[in-house]
């Protein structure tokens, strides 16, 4: 039997693996319809109050300078643009989803969504020096990537416990000890993409964001996740526990210059507040 095909069966057995948020899949459909627009959000969001709270409680947070006099979904999307406030119900659909409290060492559920957060705009921004790749797809792409996370945090806790353990003191990475585990979240993400009837752009993604290399013709946005993903960790922005000790590897196929990633993390650097005060103040404790 094949260490995936093991993996696979564990994750069947989890009886309360959460199905894709409602929201989510609704605004994910409106990603691909061409005429979506403002209103179209708005109809989604007005169907969850408790994500309509949570979006107005952020367009009224300090970065924004309105607080107190956003009321309105509508006023929101004017003020924030159509493209955060969808970023935003993306996260928050998300966060939602895996509201439990995770109790492992290291790990929070809002740093994780911060970090997911981080992944997702510095993927958007690395997108846009491209000219074959989608930068909204990529911001999804982003906020999916460690998805798997949770579900070993929270529905595989004694077994990750252990693959904690053994990381403790080790010069290997997280996730190298997690694959020498069959614990991989790379592979637990990929699982919940399928389960939930993702794109294969984002299920591949989401497998291969830490070896690109094997993403075959999602190569490109695989890559951009994982230099984004080393951006982040670089800055330390949400969860750390995995960081980056090495210098930031740029796939060869992107065809950046040193001078573009500089960039890219100087402008992660002024984010890095931002993100923090609007997404923040939304995101599961």
């Amino acid at each position: 039997m094949s260490t995936f095909s093991s993996l696979t069966e564990k994750l069947g057995s989890i009886e309360n693996l959460p199905s894709i948020p409602h929201t989510l899949h609704k605004v994910l459909t409106a990603l691909d319809d061409v005429i979506a627009n403002s209103d179209t959000l708005e109809d989604i969001i007005k169907e969850d109050p408790s994500l309509t709270v949570k979006l107005l409680h952020s367009a009224n947070s300090p970065y924004y300078g309105q607080a107190g006099q956003i009321n309105s979904i509508s006023r929101a999307i004017l003020l924030m643009g159509m493209n955060e406030m969808r970023s935003l119900v993306i996260g928050v659909s998300l966060s939602n989803t895996f509201s439990g409290k995770i109790t492992l060492p290291g790990f929070s559920a809002r740093d994780i969504w911060l970090h997911s957060v981080a992944v997702a705009t510095a993927s958007k921004l690395i997108a846009e020096t491209q000219n074959d790749i989608d930068p909204d797809e990529l911001f999804t792409a982003g906020m999916l990537h460690d998805i798997g996370r949770f579900v070993l945090c929270l529905f595989l806790t004694n077994e990750y416990a252990q693959v904690l353990r053994l990381h403790t003191g080790s010069e290997k990475t997280l996730y190298v000890i997690e694959d020498e585990n069959n614990l991989s979240h790379a592979e637990v993400g990929a699982y919940l993409a399928h389960r939930w009837g993702l794109s294969e752009f984002l299920m591949s993604v989401v497998r291969y964001h830490h070896r690109p290399q094997g993403a075959g013709p999602y190569l490109k946005p695989a890559s951009v996740v994982f230099l984004a993903d080393i951006i982040c960790k670089k800055l330390r922005i949400g969860t750390c526990i995995d960081e980056e000790k090495e210098k930031i590897l740029v796939p060869k196929v992107l065809g950046l210059s040193q001078d573009v990633v500089k960039k890219i993390v100087m402008d992660m650097k002024v984010e890095k507040s931002r993100l923090e005060l609007t997404w923040g103040a939304v995101l599961i404790d």
